[in-house]
C-alpha cells in the first residue's frame, strides 16, 4: 500500500511538471515578412497638376521596385531594383506602429505600419522630394510617398 501511494505521489509530481513547462513559442511581430513597393502617394505638387493625393505605380514610371524583408532577430535588407540591383541592410525597431530601419550605412528611414480588413502597409513617414513628367516637355516638383504591402 505504501508502495502504491509513493508510485502515485511519483506519477502525480512528475504530471504537475510537465504541466508548468511553457513551450509557447513568443509572439512575432506584426511587421516580420517580405514587403513588397506597392505605390507612390504624390503630394505638394502645384495646385493646377491635379495629381495630389494620386496614387503612382513606380514600377511603370520608374521601373522602380523594392522589397523590404525583415526578420524576427531585428535585422532586415532592402533590396532595391532599378537599373542595378543593391541590398541595404541594418536593424530595426517597432514601437506605437512606428518601424525605425537603421540601416548599416547609418541612415534611417521611419514607416508606419498599418493594417485594414487584412491589408497591411508600411507608409514612409517622410516624403522625399519627386519630379514627375506631365508631357514630353514639362515637369512638375512635389513629393512621393512610398508604400509597401505585406
Amino acid at each position: 500500500m505504501k508502495r502504491s501511494l509513493y508510485v502515485f505521489c511519483l506519477l502525480g509530481l512528475i504530471t504537475l511538471l510537465n504541466a508548468c513547462k511553457n513551450d509557447d513559442p513568443a509572439p512575432v511581430s506584426p511587421i516580420v515578412g517580405r514587403w513588397e513597393l506597392s505605390r507612390g502617394l504624390l503630394s505638394g505638387f502645384p495646385a493646377s497638376s491635379n495629381i495630389n493625393g494620386a496614387a503612382i505605380d513606380l514600377y511603370y514610371f520608374e521601373s522602380l521596385g523594392s522589397t523590404i524583408d525583415i526578420y524576427a532577430d531585428n535585422t532586415f535588407n532592402t533590396n532595391y531594383k532599378n537599373v542595378t540591383v543593391d541590398d541595404a541592410p541594418g536593424t530595426w525597431e517597432f514601437s506605437n506602429n512606428s518601424l525605425t530601419l537603421k540601416y548599416d550605412t547609418g541612415d534611417q528611414d521611419i514607416y508606419t505600419y498599418s493594417k485594414n480588413k487584412n491589408i497591411e502597409e508600411l507608409t514612409l513617414t517622410t516624403p522625399v522630394s519627386y519630379t514627375l513628367p506631365v508631357s514630353s516637355t514639362a515637369t512638375v516638383q512635389g513629393q512621393i510617398t512610398t508604400i509597401y504591402r505585406k
